[in-house]
């Protein structure tokens, strides 16, 4: 195994602190088929990963080799990607990909079930990962919900190949193996069988507890299992749709022979339906051509570039070739988030898209009042210009308010201007009244001090004897 620059360490045993070294294990987070899956981040990238922990021995050893070689086969969107191999004495360490999302057990659980065009993306995702791996001679045979990884935003990873096989065309299988519930008729009547057959009949039980929430075959007792098995006794709800009801029953044919291969489920009209899903490119790291942003970064952290180059050539699974799929997978995420909104978190219905307004009214509420946001803002910096300045502050906060009102209730900006002339109207009415009274009571006092003194004048003729008629006040240019 290749490590960092100038350090190069041979042969498959390694010492248990290597894998401390190089991540930190954060908990466990779930069971694989043969060992431990642990959560944990890269110490170089501070990417997540998923290790899960094989114990080596003799009874496991075998079925361990079959996983890491298919592991190392694949390279699909919608299957787990393997990043590095830690070998020890004791122990085979797989560095994976950390699949997002949750089980869609979880999500069906949640729900109930999944109404039929959600089932169809999620579905067509499965079927073409499947038939990926049944093209390059890799079948699962433990295809069940609580393997299948589903996001927010409904796209699919299939994860725990530990109990898969290489095969050849035409190959029987005779280890019996997987969930009793998503077995295939061949293995109650303990025979030989092939593989991809038994892979389609796991996928059209898949299907049916989708759409359903139920399981199509099930039993108090192994044998009354079988039974119902062998016979093909399950009822399809009469609500989901005729084409729906015709690929279960393709899916689920008891006779191997005349149950079709994957190939031919991608042909049926139920997935031709609408937008099926996405499928996604394989990211396939090129050795040819290397990312000379990433082989800078990781000179950076003391890696030889020519090693780099090797590790990815030859396909070495060791930290070379690990930190640079960790560090191309983090470019890959930050294009996605430059391009595309950051998914939002479902309700009652799990991982629906993005670009359904009915399924995402909070992200419909965003982009409807954005255009609102634009135009408060447009018109608030408008009226800081010096022409605007000019007219006062009543058209100023008319102007800035006038984008926030609700478009179906014009009157309403009309009746607070009209309640705003009332109220001036009113105050204007009210200060000519106080001028008025303030008029009138000085009239009243300037009377009152009139009448006063003439009274008084009057006093003043009793006392001298002066007719008061007679005396009048003339100028003294007159007299």
């Amino acid at each position: 195994m290749c490590g960092l620059k100038g350090e190069v360490t041979a042969g498959p045993t390694l010492p248990y602190e290597t894998l401390g070294a190089q991540y930190v294990i954060l908990r466990t987070i779930g069971q694989g088929s043969y060992g431990q899956v642990k959560l944990a981040h890269h110490r170089l990238t501070g990417t997540a990963v998923a290790i899960k922990v094989l114990l080596k021995e003799r009874t496991q050893y075998y079925p361990i080799r079959t996983e890491v070689g298919i592991l190392k086969k694949m390279n699909h969107p919608n299957i787990i990607s393997l990043h590095q191999i830690i070998e020890t004495e004791q122990n085979i360490f797989l560095i994976l990909e950390l699949a997002d999302g949750r089980e869609l057990f979880d999500w069906i659980e949640k729900s109930g079930h999944l109404h039929e065009g959600l089932a169809r993306k999620i579905f067509i995702q499965i079927v073409h990962a499947m038939s990926y791996c049944h093209d390059i001679g890799i079948v699962h045979r433990d295809l069940k919900p609580d393997n299948i990884m589903v996001d927010a935003s409904g796209k699919v990873k299939i994860v725990d190949f530990g109990l898969g096989a290489l095969v050849t065309p035409g190959m029987k299988l005779s280890e019996h193996c997987g969930a009793l519930r998503f077995c295939a008729p061949e293995f109650f009547l303990n025979q030989p069988y092939d593989g991809t057959k038994v892979d389609t009949w796991n996928i059209g039980v898949v299907l049916y507890f989708m759409v359903t929430g139920d399981l199509p075959f099930v039993g108090t007792t192994l044998k009354e299992l079988g039974n119902q098995v062998l016979l093909g006794r399950y009822a399809i709800p009469r609500h989901l749709s005729k084409e729906l009801r015709e690929i279960i029953r393709y899916l689920l044919t008891v006779n191997p022979t005349e149950r079709p291969t994957l190939k031919d489920i991608m042909t049926h009209p139920w997935l031709k339906q609408g937008n099926a899903g996405f499928l996604s490119h394989c990211d396939k790291i090129d050795s040819s051509h290397l990312d000379p942003a990433i082989i800078a970064a990781m000179a950076d952290m003391g890696f030889d570039p020519c090693v780099v180059q090797k590790s990815l050539v030859d396909k070495l699974y060791n930290e070379p070739m690990a930190t640079y799929g960790l560090l191309k997978r983090q470019a890959g995420k930050q294009d996605d988030h430059t391009s595309q909104p950051e998914p939002v978190q479902p309700g009652l219905t799990p991982f629906p898209t993005l670009t359904d307004p009915t399924s995402f009214p909070s992200y419909r509420e965003q982009t409807t009042d954005r255009p609102a946001i634009r135009a408060f803002l447009s018109l608030s910096s408008k009226t800081d210009s010096s022409k605007d300045k000019e007219h006062g502050g009543q058209r100023l906060r008319r102007s800035a308010t006038a984008p926030i009102m609700p478009p179906h209730c014009p009157q309403k900006r009309i009746i607070i201007f009209s309640d705003e002339r009332v109220n001036n109207r009113r105050q204007h009415n009210s200060t000519m009244d106080s001028i008025r009274g303030a008029y009138r009571s000085w009239k009243r006092w300037t009377g009152r001090i009139g009448a006063s003194l003439l009274q008084l004048c009057c006093c003043c003729c009793c006392c001298c004897c002066i007719p008061l008629k007679n005396n009048r006040v003339v100028p003294q240019m007159e007299a």
